[in-house]
């Protein structure tokens, strides 16, 4: 699959979201503040003018899928105003304007983006080269890393205790358990990209366009679930967590597993031992869905970690063999 058909495909997703948050917000100027529980504005009109300019990216990002020399311009723009983003929510949640539960807005509008804009921009130069070649090996050491931390700083407020224990847990190591769920938000961004890294070693198709589609849906619920469990707490975590950890560890963990089965079944020509050990994590990741679902605390972990213990070493090994 051509990497420019995967540029193309990114500019037009981006230009998708913009497009519908920009109509979202000129349409429904209150419902963000109602979704995030804000007081309401005074003069809505500004945040409908606002969304009007957003849904303006959103067709720059279009024209610039189909118009190749204009992308880079255009894209480099995008990525300015995305960087910029989270500087002043930082500064609004540092002064009291914005609640920390705001979060959820950065991480949609502006972090997701970064990692597949700063590819396009350097397309063609030898530092996209060296990051395309490290993206298995960078997917593995960011969930290494985030299972360290699902284990050690998350465990104790993510237990089948009563909620009012884990939610007194988080209190009282809000900063390490916030911290720990940025890196698992860094964790979904990797594996999105570890997919699209794999999916461009294999022949055009439709199943393959399917499986990064189905991928994006799955970071799509963990970006809601992990930001909410990042930024609603500790305040709102009683009345938020379960049905974030529901999200995560079922839609989200699900569709990555699909996704993930669906490329296997397009890679031709790997050793049996590695096609067995290959599906045994996409099955393991099933099973964790399931358990999930059926609410087995037991089950859950034990599933958590023989997946995460086979994942990150088969991420090197197979990346190193498809490179």
């Amino acid at each position: 699959m051509p990497r420019i058909e995967l540029h193309r495909a990114i500019l037009l997703l981006a230009a998708g979201y913009n497009v519908g948050f920009g109509l979202w917000a000129a349409l429904l100027p209150r419902a963000f503040f109602e979704l995030f529980d804000l007081d309401a504005p005074r003069y809505p009109s500004i945040w409908a003018t606002l969304g009007m300019v957003v849904g303006l990216y959103g067709l720059l990002y279009g024209y610039a899928a189909w118009r190749p020399v204009l992308r880079r311009p255009i894209v480099a723009i995008g990525l300015a105003g995305k960087i910029l983003g989270p500087i002043g929510w930082l500064l609004a949640v540092s002064s009291g304007e914005l609640p920390v539960r705001t979060f959820g807005l950065i991480a949609f509008n502006d972090l997701v983006w970064w990692v597949p804009f700063v590819l396009i921009l350097s397309e063609g130069t030898l530092i996209a080269a060296r990051a395309r070649a490290l993206a298995p090996y960078a997917c593995a050491a960011v969930n290494a890393a985030a299972a360290i931390a699902l284990a050690t700083a998350l465990a104790p407020g993510a237990t089948n205790a009563p909620i009012e224990a884990n939610a007194a847990y988080v209190r009282a190591h809000i900063e390490v358990w916030r911290g720990g769920w940025l890196l698992w938000i860094g964790a979904g961004i990797s594996l999105i990209a570890f997919f699209a890294w794999w999916a461009a070693r294999l022949p055009r198709a439709f199943a393959t366009w399917l499986a990064l589609a189905v991928a994006c849906a799955g970071l799509g619920c963990d970006l809601v679930a992990d930001s909410v469990l990042l930024s609603w707490s500790p305040e709102r975590f009683i009345d938020s967590a379960p049905a974030a950890f529901r999200l995560t560890g079922i839609g989200a963990n699900g569709l990555y597993s699909v996704a993930g089965s669906i490329l296997l079944t397009r890679t031709r020509g790997l050793p049996r031992w590695l096609a067995q050990w290959s599906w045994t994590v996409w099955l393991l990741g099933l099973g964790l869905s399931v358990a999930v679902a059926i609410g087995s605390d037991t089950a859950a972990r034990l599933l958590t970690a023989a997946l995460f213990a086979l994942l990150v070493p088969w991420l090197v090994v197979f990346g190193r063999r498809i490179s």
